[in-house]
């Protein structure tokens, strides 16, 4: 009896074994897609606006005080 036993564990891991290298190679397939994608943009070094055109950039007011003239 003993030896069923043990031949039951071989088989059950032997599956958890398939499982796991599976995954695995989903996982490195993932992988493989994002590293081929653009770096992201971090916004360091670079303007993220510019000023409207028909404002100066010397005169900063509120939207309120526009609303006021």
């Amino acid at each position: 009896m003993a030896g069923h036993t043990h031949i039951l564990l071989v088989r059950n891991l032997a599956a958890e074994i398939t499982e796991q290298n599976a995954r695995m190679r989903d996982l490195l397939a993932e992988a493989a897609e994002v590293l081929k994608l653009p770096k992201p943009d971090t916004f360091l070094g670079r303007k993220s606006y510019e000023p409207f055109p028909m404002e100066d950039p010397g005169q900063r007011t509120s939207v309120r005080q526009r609303r006021l003239r």
